[in-house]
């Protein structure tokens, strides 16, 4: 796949196109994904997709701005994972915020990146003040010589599959159906980083990650599947403040039985599997010691239980 941060020198031959913030490359992502494969079909520029980072409302209104469901590093690879052959990653900022919606929807959709046909739902908005709109990605269209082929938003149970439904999930703790809409664990990707080694002085070592621009899950230990280097190890993680210990920052623990070696520096990737129980003040270290070890013995039970075959990657 080609990933470009800057629009391209000479226009691309037409193709098929897309536009939006795709964080987490989830089912909906991926059914637009093959619509665009059906699309580009005999035009010789295959399949581009627009996306934006950081999130526009970062910008625009840093307070409402959503933690991410995957980085940008893990949506370039479940883009080209599921088809895309060119990916644009135009840098939201004052400046692209100002520019208005003739200027993305003739210079950059139809002008720059060749779109023969451009995929879009209903609703899409973009441009200036949002006041860029479906009527007039048509209207550029046809002075392109192109078309506009609309796609519903594919739903999952009474609702439409999105990044703002899968957060509010992962934030709950449901992270089963987050992966229902994802079509994969959630998977939070960071580096490794120093705690207070305490987990070691009580028999449970563990991997500290650090994944700050993710949506942070609810507190309470999880049934997990660390990933390093391609090695997917079974674990346990707990997600929280540590309130046994008198803990005070957040933090994402994993430990993997039976495993050793150090992980400080490396950069991992954890798959939150199943939750087992909200994060809770013990007595002392001996009932948090006997607690662990049935958490750690019943995650491994929840994963030995998961159908045969790997565990999809999280990059």
């Amino acid at each position: 796949m080609q990933t470009l941060f800057e629009l391209p020198s000479r226009p691309l031959p037409h193709g098929a196109v897309a536009f939006g913030n795709f964080d987490g490359v989830h089912l909906g992502h991926r059914a637009l994904l093959a619509e665009l494969h059906k699309l580009a079909t005999g035009r010789p520029g295959g399949v581009t997709v627009v996306t934006f980072w950081p999130h526009p409302l970062s910008v625009l209104r840093p307070a409402a701005a959503p933690p991410m469901v995957d980085t940008l590093r893990g949506r370039l690879a479940w883009l080209e994972r599921y088809g895309a052959e060119r990916v644009l990653v135009l840098r939201f900022d004052a400046e692209l915020a100002a520019r208005p919606a003739e200027w993305f929807a003739r210079e950059v959709l139809f002008g720059a990146l060749g779109a023969g046909v451009l995929v879009a739902g209903e609703d899409a908005r973009f441009g200036h003040r949002g006041e860029g709109d479906l009527a007039l990605l048509r209207r550029c269209a046809g002075e392109a010589g192109a078309t506009v082929q609309l796609f519903d938003q594919v739903a999952n149970g009474d609702a439409p599959i999105s990044s703002s439904r899968i957060r509010q999930l992962v934030a709950a703790g449901d992270v089963r159906s987050a992966a229902a809409l994802l079509g994969r664990p959630f998977c939070l990707h960071g580096k490794v980083v120093h705690g207070d080694a305490r987990g070691g002085t009580i028999g449970f070592s563990t991997a500290n990650l650090d994944a700050p621009d993710q949506v942070q899950p609810a507190a309470g230990v999880y049934a997990s599947r660390l990933q390093i280097d391609g090695q997917l190890l079974d674990g346990v993680t707990n997600a929280g403040r540590r309130p046994t210990v008198g803990g005070q920052d957040w933090r994402v623990e994993t430990h993997v039985p039976g495993w050793s070696g150090d992980l400080y520096d490396r950069e991992v990737s954890l798959h939150l599997i199943a939750y087992i129980r909200p994060e809770v003040r013990f007595e002392g270290v001996q009932e948090l010691k006997a607690q662990i070890g049935r958490d750690s013995a019943q995650a491994m039970q929840i994963l030995a239980s998961l159908p045969p075959g790997p565990l999809t990657s999280c990059t």
